[in-house]
């Protein structure tokens, strides 16, 4: 199982949400309450972007040592178990069927959780700045960069430094 795949960005899908809203049900059901809170994040979280259509979920959990159960029942879900995946203090799992899924499981209220949600409400409040992204999104794809990795590797100073605005942007509001 290897975690690069090819990838696609695609216009906006008014039913992102709804699919996530959905998943998060299972989800929910899964944790019980070792979720502290579940969220949708990444593009597909942002009303009018482009983005891969995959629904990108943050599970924010109190520990990342999570019980077998739930890993297998994440297993029957459907969801693939990549580990840290290169991102220290965040499980990977992934899931591909009718829809797609990826969900990150990190410690609730911890940098990736900040850090992901921080971001994803920086490009909710401002469009301008979404539609830059999805322009930067379609151009990496144009370039050639079609696989998981490629595309991550080359957007990935873009996402910092929208990281670095999100939070300048909290110091002034």
């Amino acid at each position: 199982m290897d975690i690069d795949e090819l990838i696609q960005v695609v216009p906006y899908n008014e039913q992102w949400d709804t699919l996530f809203q959905n998943e998060k049900i299972n989800l929910l059901e899964i944790f019980e309450e070792t979720a502290v809170d579940i969220q949708h994040f990444g593009s597909t979280a942002i009303s009018g972007m482009c983005a891969k259509p995959i629904i990108d979920i943050l599970a924010g959990v109190k520990s990342l040592e999570l019980h077998n159960s739930i890993i297998s029942q994440l297993r029957k879900l459907g969801y693939e178990e990549f580990g840290e995946a290169g991102v220290e203090g965040r499980l990977y799992f992934r899931k591909r069927h009718v829809h797609a899924y990826n969900l990150a499981v990190v410690v609730w209220n911890g940098e990736h959780w900040v850090n992901n949600l921080l971001i994803r409400d920086y490009l909710k409040k401002n469009p301008d700045i979404a539609k830059q992204y999805s322009e930067k999104k379609l151009k990496t794809i144009q370039n050639g960069h079609t696989t998981l990795l490629s595309y991550s590797d080359e957007k990935a100073d873009y996402v910092e430094d929208l990281l670095k605005q999100a939070k300048q942007h909290i110091k002034y509001t």
